[in-house]
């Protein structure tokens, strides 16, 4: 398994862009440098009126087959 910490802070605007489905696909850059892509879905549990701000862990199998996706703060 495989652990990756990243802090968010998207604005309500490119939330939009997400939840609507115009992008999929969220690329970020995890606390130790690790450049990592996850499905936007994983973000809506998570969507308030602010946007979407904190501290995420993203845990794949080692295959970097999905396995976790929680909010940390």
């Amino acid at each position: 398994m495989q652990r990756f910490r990243i802090r968010l802070d998207i604005s309500p605007d490119m939330m939009e862009q997400y939840y609507s489905g115009r992008s999929t696909t969220v690329f970020a850059i995890s606390e130790a440098g690790v450049s990592v892509q996850f499905p936007a879905r994983l973000l809506r549990p998570h969507m308030t009126r602010d946007g979407i701000h904190g501290l995420f862990e993203l845990v794949t199998e080692n295959d970097y087959r999905l396995r976790d996706f929680r909010r940390l703060t």
